[in-house]
């Protein structure tokens, strides 16, 4: 069976420089602010939302340079997906973690918002920790297999987000690995989640940290990789959050678990991923 187009396509790119590659993500940037599409106009309500307070002048500059970083997020798949594990990590020359990420004997959890190279930061963890990933399966099963493969091959698991992912997430905590979340992802129907306030609006958050955190006696972190200059280098950041909020009642945990993803998100707005939809319809309607 052949190799799926997506492979074969993100192997091909794999052989340009991160640079190279960020130059066909500049090309990408311009048609998407320049053409009628859903990443541009929701990252343009997000931004209008989220930031009030600026000018109109302001808020294009941020547009502008979110929906770049946006398709910078996309460009450097080949890289990140289909160099050699070394390759990828050599370009993270910056760091700054927290004494208690290596000291901790304990379960840990590690949220990873939508912000810069999170794809980045999952090699990463894959070969400093034992960590188990959630993540969307795909319908198409060779391209599924390839994205798998992928995300894993510097270490850990991949669990999808669906039940039989969550059993393996309460397996890994009781056998002492790591659980990596994305937090900032909007949980689908209406289960698992609560309405709590990020960036001054409403917002759907999921309560599955909240639910681990009153289960297991764990860590928390929040981390993220962000691009630096020159182009094609990475700063990685990991700094500890305070269990006993996150455990506290729903509502409470919810709004300091969005409050520290938005204190990281202000550090480098315009590489959070503004183009998705993270807000309820009624704050999008509050605003007109």
């Amino acid at each position: 069976m052949g190799k799926p187009a997506i492979q074969r396509s993100l192997e091909l790119l794999s052989h340009l420089s991160l640079r190279s590659l960020y130059r066909l993500g500049d090309l990408l940037s311009l048609v998407l602010r320049n053409t009628s599409n859903q990443v541009s106009r929701q990252a343009r309500e997000n931004i209008d939302l989220c930031f009030a307070e600026l000018d109109r002048r302001e808020q294009q500059r941020l547009y502008r340079e979110s929906i770049r970083h946006t398709c910078y997020a996309m460009t450097e798949l080949p890289a990140v997906w289909c160099w050699p594990v070394e390759r990828v990590l050599e370009r993270i020359t910056a760091t700054d973690i927290c004494e208690e990420f290596f000291q901790s004997s304990r379960n840990r959890i590690i949220l990873v918002p939508h912000l810069g190279s999170w794809e980045t930061l999952g090699v990463w963890l894959g070969r400093h920790c034992d960590v188990i990933m959630l993540y969307k399966r795909r319908k198409n099963r060779q391209a599924e297999s390839f994205i798998r493969q992928a995300r894993a091959r510097s270490g850990g698991n991949l669990a999808p987000t669906m039940k039989y992912g969550l059993r393996q997430l309460m397996i890994g905590m009781r056998e002492g690995k790591s659980l990596v979340i994305l937090p900032d992802q909007k949980p689908s129907g209406s289960k698992a989640c609560i309405d709590s306030s990020f960036f001054g609006a409403s917002a759907r958050t999921t309560t599955l940290v909240h639910s681990l955190c009153r289960k297991f006696d764990c860590d928390v972190f929040i981390a993220n990789v962000s691009r630096s200059e020159p182009a094609g280098e990475f700063s990685l950041q990991i700094r500890s959050l305070e269990h006993a909020r996150l455990a506290a009642g729903s509502v409470s945990s919810a709004k300091y678990m969005n409050d520290q993803i938005e204190t990281l998100v202000r550090q480098h707005p315009t590489q959070y991923q503004w183009g998705y939809r993270r807000f309820d319809s009624a704050a999008y309607e509050a605003k007109k």
